[in-house]
């Protein structure tokens, strides 16, 4: 009743909050473009300089997120991102990260970031690795009755690290050595005790016709031994594809008596290998076929056509039956060589189930936007993710430069998930207006989630506690296995306050915090319903002369509102004596210069602290 009470103010007033609406990024942000080279991902680290963090002393407490880890090494993947969080079933989780410290450029002591939580709290943030040598790229499962497994790179080969107790005791270690060198590895675990080992893995090296392959591996044994090894799947090899490059493949983990992971780029198709026999056979499902087959960097000449972003994630809900989310860009490449150009304002996620169509081989199959004819996507059925009109300015405001990774989109990295009941949870990065360090927008995390038969619903910035205004926020992963309607979603991502990569030369090297958000199931008003404070967005936002802020308490007595700048100075307060448990402070802003502010509600011992905007 209280949720319903507040929820009749605010629709009195006007809408708050982010619908489904869409607002484009203009059309000259879409037709800008930027010439990059493809470089065949290595190990090697640039000898870039280690930066303390100016902005650690003004980092708010965290809200409803932990604080899990460290690392300089910022990295996390090239392209698709690997099995970095498990939640069990007991409602612990276990999540993995490539850690370094500040020991660059070389990172000796590089390796696996590991937490654990267990059920109460995490543990400390760690100080060491968990391997005995240098490695990378960890993907994390369940071994065993209670165990757990990681399996990271070296500089040649893969290391297997094991523990019979999650959370406690010594690791114990192995070496997988391939016919070439063995890296960037994936890798899900299945069976009743979760003894069997699959694994994914990249040759680095050329291999049988291919300049990079992919390889199979399975241990039904819990890896002491390999009953499969070095297979390239029938759809995988020399036949198919020039190359499976680095990070270009994704694990779903096991569900409803399947095994699936996704392969696919901006230069390769996007196809799904589908297993119900734990390994033995496999069928593929090319999702979006690549207009140019057989992609070579030395022979292909390619037109402008929307592609994947190079990012791109698979779940299986409990009836095995998979769902897939992939980043949009746009590329070209006019003459031979590594050399192409892309499209830095393309802007989209799109999704896909079994029960839809797959996407074609036409040069606009995945083109974003509503007005292009040839677009074989749908706003809000397979076209599901894109950037905010967070001032409600009805346009999308961003800095003149556009930060971009390996995944090439201005919304990109997704992650998805499903759970029991059927609700599909979509998390992804995002450039985001009115978040800048005055050279670039910064990217935040937005969720959003369709419940079973349902339209998808709101978007919503994870940061709605405004802790990350400093903040570049990337390489999402939701936790799987989500149990309980009552369970939160638990999210890992990476945050710093610097745009782009220290690996990639976009700055000097700087500490990056490793981040578990905890999404509450409900849309976000929902999370707040455990406590006797809630707080609406201001409307209208942005202001102009006077804002609204609707609040209820649930109790009667004193209400403060506090609106600070950026600085952290108080530039308003009030405070009022409620005789009701609902209250609406009306609030002159004119006086106040044309920025981003927050306002701070205080009732007894509780706060609530949101973003808003004064034209």
């Amino acid at each position: 009743m209280k949720r319903l009470v507040l929820l009749s103010l605010v629709m009195s007033i006007g809408f708050w909050g982010f619908s489904q609406e869409r607002v484009q990024v203009s059309k000259a942000l879409k037709e800008i473009s930027k010439t990059a080279e493809y470089v065949t991902p290595t190990d090697e680290v640039v000898n870039m300089p280690i930066e303390l963090n100016p902005y650690v002393s003004n980092y708010r407490e965290l809200v409803g997120e932990d604080l899990i880890g460290n690392t300089f090494y910022d990295l996390q993947s090239n392209t698709m991102i690997s099995n970095r969080i498990h939640v069990y079933p007991d409602g612990t989780i276990g999540a993995v990260w490539t850690r370094g410290g500040n020991d660059a450029p070389n990172f000796a002591n590089r390796g696996t970031g590991y937490n654990f939580f267990n059920g109460n709290a995490w543990d400390e943030v760690p100080t060491t690795r968990v391997e005995d040598e240098r490695t990378g790229w960890p993907s994390y499962a369940p071994l065993g009755e209670n165990g757990e497994i990681i399996i990271s790179h070296l500089a040649a080969g893969l290391k297997i690290s094991t523990r019979e107790q999650k959370g406690t005791g010594d690791w114990t270690y192995q070496t997988l050595l391939g016919p070439t060198d063995l890296t960037w590895p994936r890798m899900i675990t299945t069976g009743e005790n979760n003894n069997i080992v699959h694994l994914i893995t990249n040759s680095y090296d050329p291999y049988e016709g291919q300049t990079q392959a992919l390889f199979y591996y399975r241990s039904i044994d819990a890896g002491e031994t390999w009953d499969i090894e070095e297979e390239i799947i029938e759809g995988l090899g020399p036949d198919y594809y020039t190359e499976i490059g680095a990070d270009d493949y994704v694990w779903a983990e096991a569900n409803g008596g399947a095994i699936a992971f996704l392969v696919g780029g901006a230069w390769n198709d996007m196809f799904m290998m589908k297993s119900i026999d734990n390994g033995d056979s496999w069928e593929k499902t090319v999702i979006w076929e690549h207009p140019y087959p057989f992609f070579d960097w030395d022979v292909t000449i390619a037109d402008t056509f929307y592609c994947v972003d190079n990012s791109a994630n698979i779940t299986l809900d409990n009836d095995g039956m998979a769902h897939v989310v992939f980043g949009i860009s746009r590329v070209m490449h006019l003459e031979v060589g590594t050399t192409y150009n892309y499209w830095p304002g393309t802007d989209g996620v799109g999704y896909w189930n079994e029960t839809m169509p797959t996407f074609s081989n036409n040069l606009h199959a995945l083109s974003p936007y509503s007005d292009d004819p040839e677009s074989e996507l749908v706003e809000d059925v397979s076209l599901v993710g894109w950037t905010q009109d967070v001032d409600g300015s009805g346009t999308i405001d961003f800095l003149d430069e556009i930060m971009s990774y390996s995944e090439l989109g201005i919304s990109t990295m997704p992650s998805i998930a499903v759970d029991a009941f059927g609700t599909v949870f979509l998390a992804y990065a995002s450039t985001t207006e009115t978040y800048d360090n005055d050279i670039y927008n910064y990217k935040h995390i937005w969720v959003r989630r369709k419940e079973a038969n349902e339209n998808w619903g709101t978007f919503e910035d994870l940061d709605d506690n405004v802790v990350h205004m400093f903040d570049e926020c990337i390489f999402p992963v939701i936790g799987q296995n989500i149990y309980s309607e009552n369970q939160s979603v638990h999210i890992i991502y990476q945050a710093d306050y610097e745009p782009g990569l220290a690996f990639n030369e976009d700055h000097e090297y700087v500490e990056n915090r490793m981040i578990v958000a905890n999404y509450n199931l409900g849309v976000g008003i929902i999370e707040n319903e455990v406590s006797d404070l809630i707080v609406s967005q201001n409307i209208p936002n942005p202001a102009l002369i006077n804002t609204n802020i609707l609040v209820e308490t649930g109790t009667k007595g004193v209400v403060s509102l506090s609106i600070s700048n950026m600085l952290g100075q108080v530039v308003h307060h009030e405070s009022v004596v409620n005789n009701s448990p609902t209250y609406a402070f009306k609030v002159n802003v004119s006086n106040l210069d044309s920025g981003i502010y927050f306002y701070t509600i205080n009732v007894g011992n509780e706060s609530v602290t949101k973003k808003m905007i004064v034209k």
